[in-house]
């Protein structure tokens, strides 16, 4: 017997006997298994069946499907390959099942974390525009190449690419016509972007992953135009919000020429440019960004070469007064130095963002801690600092547990690796708790008095409504 898709493997799993229970007494002498599910292997199959098992042989050649039964349409799927071109699935075949069997086919296991809501076509043709993508050469690539784009747009909200192929000499040149020294530029995006105006979220890796014997180190190097076309590509996605450009060799003068297109860009939340190779020059650049972006929450620049002038460039933009109220920046793994630090920290003093702050392993020196609980003092809108793997020792860690005292806006605070001694960590995280508890207590505070007051505005408009009616009895008095 068939059990179909549209059956819960698990319903059918919980229905079927246990050996315990095949062991019974009297078990060897039923005639009648109703939970038996191969009862009718051995019989001869339907016509019904052998006519599904046909059309689906024959679908590339003649694609009957919607004029199927609802019954033989759902055994249809079952077996229809999952090999189909694009251009017939796409706008065919709309169900989950399918499109889940043919995602296990492809590509297996799912490496990234699923949107909600989400659907399995929609994930499925997003690794499948990923896979043109990372595969496409940029000797042969154009925007003809690029036309099953169109068709697949309004199912690609998301974009991760992990490695770009690098230029290669084409197979229609001849050898003494091939240069001694090849590009290293990749593909064009900005006849991809405009293919998929409907992209949310944008993750690009300039590399390569699948070297094999191939291997050479401009597959890891980008040009300054690649940066050029990308800002230009990017201007194209009306509706991006998150933009990942990450474990690549972006050094400043590339960061330069990403930023003069990507200041013009009004949507983008999340900014992330960690793992790169971005200086002093550069992070001056995602600073005047900065101070220019409307819509810019989050700024992440973890692991690059930020110094003392790019940390005081990004100070100097977050108190300007074009600058959006950014809630997260995360400078981690950067060489910022006391110095560096001090640009932020006079920052964190004039203004009431960010909420989140993570310096991380930035090289703090003696005077850094006495600094950061000074802050700590004045500021009252940070919630979340990291400063772990930083040097703050017995003092630091005493300077620290006197600005917590007083302090009632930090929730979370990361020391680890800092020196400080056991007391010390544990009065810390007593008085973060202390400050979460309150905020707790403060939050339910307004919901009582939010709900007193829609109450007492209710009573009002009873008060009023009744009023009304008065009146107009009165009047039909008269």
């Amino acid at each position: 017997m068939r059990v179909p898709h549209t059956v819960s493997k698990l319903l059918v799993e919980l229905h079927t006997p246990s050996p315990e229970c095949l062991d019974l007494i009297g078990e060897d002498q039923r005639q009648i298994l109703a939970e038996d599910l191969n009862w009718n292997n051995g019989e001869v199959p339907t016509l019904v069946d052998l006519c599904v098992k046909k059309i689906a042989e024959k679908f590339e050649e003649r694609p009957y499907f919607d004029e199927l039964p609802c019954e033989d349409r759902d055994h249809l799927l079952e077996l229809i390959s999952t090999n189909l071109p694009l251009e017939m699935a796409i706008p065919l075949i709309n169900d989950e099942y399918y499109w889940k069997r043919r995602y296990d086919d492809h590509f297996g296991v799912i490496t990234y974390r699923k949107p909600f809501p989400w659907q399995w076509k929609s994930l499925y043709i997003e690794r499948e525009v990923r896979r043109i993508i990372e595969h496409a050469e940029p000797q042969y690539a154009d925007e003809e190449s690029m036309d099953i784009l169109d068709l697949c747009a309004p199912y690609v909200k998301r974009l991760f690419v992990t490695q770009l192929q690098l230029w290669k000499p084409p197979l229609t040149i001849e050898k003494e016509d091939i240069p001694d020294e090849w590009p290293i530029d990749h593909i064009n995006f900005t006849f991809i972007t405009p293919k998929l105006p409907l992209i949310e979220e944008f993750d690009i890796i300039f590399g390569m992953n699948d070297v094999k014997e191939d291997f050479n180190w401009n597959m890891f190097k980008i040009t300054v135009s690649d940066c050029q076309r990308l800002g230009k590509a990017i201007l194209d996605l009306k509706l991006l919000k998150v933009l990942r450009i990450h474990k690549s060799n972006i050094e400043d003068k590339h960061c330069q020429a990403l930023m003069q297109n990507l200041i013009k860009n009004k949507t983008i939340v999340v900014l992330d440019l960690s793992n790169c190779k971005i200086g002093d020059q550069g992070t001056l650049c995602i600073a005047k960004v900065l101070m220019n972006h409307p819509t810019l929450r989050k700024l992440i620049l973890t692991n690059n070469l930020i110094g003392q002038i790019g940390a005081e460039g990004l100070g100097y933009a977050l108190i300007q007064d074009t600058c959006p109220p950014l809630e997260s920046l995360i400078l981690r793994l950067n060489p910022l130095g006391h110095a560096g630090v001090m640009g932020i920290l006079r920052a964190l003093v004039r203004c009431s963002f960010p909420t989140e702050l993570s310096l991380s392993s930035c090289l703090f020196e003696d005077e850094t801690p006495e600094k950061i609980s000074k802050v700590l003092n004045w500021n009252e809108t940070l919630q979340v600092l990291d400063v772990s793997n930083n040097w703050f020792g017995e003092y630091g860690g005493d300077l620290m547990v006197e600005s917590l005292k007083d302090n009632t806006s930090l929730l979370w605070l990361d020391m680890r690796e800092t020196d400080i001694t056991p007391q010390q960590n544990m009065l810390i995280r007593k008085y973060l708790l202390r400050n979460r508890n309150d905020s707790v207590e403060e939050d339910e505070a307004s919901i009582v008095e939010s709900e007193e007051q829609t109450g007492e505005d209710q009573d009002e408009e009873v008060m009023e409504e009744s009023i009304e009616d008065v009146h107009e009895n009165v009047e039909e008095m008269e």
